[in-house]
């Protein structure tokens, strides 16, 4: 096994980890590994400070990968538009929305029918999707609310 100090880890660690036991816990100490295909390799899962896992993005360091902005939803259906092909998007109702609003195709009314998901004050939603083939629209039962859109392109 390849050995880098900050990642992977060497069979003489693996050993000692697969014999170790915290004695003032009585647990199994345990480390999480992920395999890198590309590189044949095991690599150590990161957590921060608060012991939340750190996820590796496959973001690149362009401007041009996220792309989000408020939209000002009523209850007329508006397109939420994007200027690339997106593979992931995530959408967010204000947490100050008064109203419910709905997300869908074209045809979604101001009373839900035609809806894929229902969102209120503060509620979110995450899918994969390719927006040039796909367009999702808002609208609601109320005037003057807003959702917060975001996507990966």
């Amino acid at each position: 096994m390849a050995t880098d100090k900050n990642d992977q880890i060497t069979q003489t660690e693996q050993n000692i980890l697969n014999k170790s036991q915290d004695t003032t816990f009585k647990v199994l100490a345990f480390e999480m590994l992920g395999y890198n295909p590309t590189a044949s390799t095991l690599n150590r899962v990161k957590v921060n400070a608060s012991g939340e896992l750190v996820a590796v993005t496959t973001l690149g360091t362009g401007a041009d990968d996220v792309e989000g902005a408020p939209v000002s939803v009523g209850t007329t259906a508006v397109e939420l538009t994007f200027s690339g092909a997106t593979t992931s998007i995530f959408i967010q109702s204000d947490p100050d929305n008064t109203g419910k609003v709905w997300i869908g195709k074209a045809n979604v009314t101001n009373a839900g029918a035609n809806a894929m998901v229902q969102l209120g004050a503060g509620d979110s939603i995450s899918l994969d999707l390719d927006d040039a083939s796909n367009a999702l629209y808002a609208i609601s039962d109320t005037a003057s609310q807003n959702v917060f859109k975001m996507a990966l392109v």
